[in-house]
């Protein structure tokens, strides 16, 4: 069977680059792929390079190169659809050079979900996240789009690249319900993800795939354990996007540091700084013991796990976030908001805390409450670590992804 992927990453069609802190799921489920003899697979990903396309190790790889042309770079900042022509141009020259039996589109968010709607060939959209969610939830309470401009000073250049930017994460979220109403076959993992197909596809087929994550993880030696100590260290994973949450990580550090004496560490990861938030928040990140810091390896983020006491994702909105995986598999306690599909990962006082979304009073408390009960901590961690192996188990996900493609190449 011939397999064609499009790709949000080259996955390892570069060298392993270290500080890469994203996509790793991508290359892991390469890995796995390999593993299954019946498979012939062609990645494609925009990429800088130009050549058209790269055998390695029996995988054939293609960079797509739209941006060849500084003119239509600078009309795609006006005509939103300038990329999606110019792409899917190219993804149809790829598609009859592979010549596949299944193409698996990575994400419905990017424009290779549109091509459902120009190829014969039977396409499954693996979800990943949903703009339409993730723009309706884009600002904390009591942001806007003009904090941009206020918390960044007088800056035309930037205020029109923030203007465009917001304009674009838009119009994603309409081509995103347009690529939703349009595929007949998705994969997912949540009840969250589900739902979203059962709403814009509602007579779609819709497979169950677990995400692969990063082998440092999942074949770790070494495994969370209870630490005992003064000094508390916790740790987040986050990206810059507001809706990550970096607001309610100081308005929950501010309130263990005026009700408690907790000799804590807050170490977050993904970021290098939190300008808009500590505008708004007021509250400096240094002043509540919060560190910034910035991308990490694979392995260094490990490392900084298994030194922890607890894992915390605040997000305003997800779907099965890898970062709370990754801690699950090394059996750490999680703390997690409960909002789009990470009631499917964690189950609320069995493999983790989940706390209502911007409640920094609800997320303090159970940080207290897992300091002070290293039983419960225990539990969940070691839980949450026989769920996710499993979960997330490469035999598992190489059986269900086989699965998924020899169905709907059957039909």
């Amino acid at each position: 069977m011939r397999v064609l992927w499009f790709a949000v990453t080259p996955s390892m069609y570069e060298a392993k680059r270290i500080g890469h802190n994203g996509g790793g799921w991508i290359s892991s489920l390469e890995v796995l792929v390999q593993q299954i003899p019946n498979i012939d697979l062609g990645i494609a990903f925009e990429h800088t390079d130009t050549c058209f396309k790269a055998v390695r190790e029996n995988k054939t790889y293609y960079p797509i190169n739209i941006w060849r042309s500084r003119w239509d770079r600078i009309k795609s900042k006006f005509i939103y659809n300038t990329e999606e022509k110019l792409l899917i141009q190219q993804c149809l020259k790829v598609i009859d050079d592979f010549k596949p039996d299944v193409i698996h589109v990575f994400g419905t968010e990017w424009s290779f979900g549109l091509l459902p709607q120009h190829t014969k060939v039977p396409v499954v959209i693996h979800i990943q996240g949903s703009i339409p969610p993730y723009y309706n939830a884009r600002f904390p309470a009591g942001y806007s789009a003009a904090d941009f401009v206020l918390t960044g000073g007088i800056n035309i250049a930037k205020t029109l690249r923030l203007y465009f930017a917001d304009r674009q994460f838009k119009l994603r979220a309409a081509r995103e319900e347009k690529i939703l109403r349009n595929c007949q076959y998705y994969m997912g993992r949540t009840h969250w993800d589900k739902n979203l197909t059962r709403l814009y596809a509602p007579h779609s087929k819709y497979f169950y795939c677990s995400e692969a994550l990063r082998s440092v993880f999942v074949q770790s030696a070494k495994r969370w354990e209870h630490k005992t100590g003064e000094k508390h260290l916790f740790v987040t994973t986050i990206s810059a996007p507001l809706y990550k949450g970096g607001d309610v990580v100081l308005k929950t550090a501010l309130l263990l540091k005026q009700n408690t004496t907790l000799n804590f560490e807050w170490r977050v990861f993904g970021i290098n700084e939190m300008s808009i938030h500590e505008t708004k928040t007021k509250i400096k990140h240094t002043d509540v013991n919060v560190i910034l810091g910035g991308i990490i390896s694979a392995e260094d983020l490990r490392d900084e796990l298994l030194t922890a006491d607890i894992f915390i994702h605040p997000s305003y909105i997800d779907n099965s976030p890898n970062s709370v995986c990754e801690a699950q598999v090394l059996g750490m306690p999680v703390i997690c908001t409960n909002v789009g599909g990470t009631a499917t990962i964690v189950e609320d006082g069995q493999t983790g805390l989940l706390v209502p979304s911007n409640d920094p009073f609800t997320m303090a408390a159970d940080i207290i409450k897992l300091l002070s009960n290293p039983a419960l901590a225990i539990q969940l961690g070691s839980k949450a670590k026989d769920v996710a192996l499993v979960r997330h188990g490469p035999q598992n996900i190489i059986t269900d992804l086989t699965t998924v493609y020899n169905s709907i190449a059957a039909k």
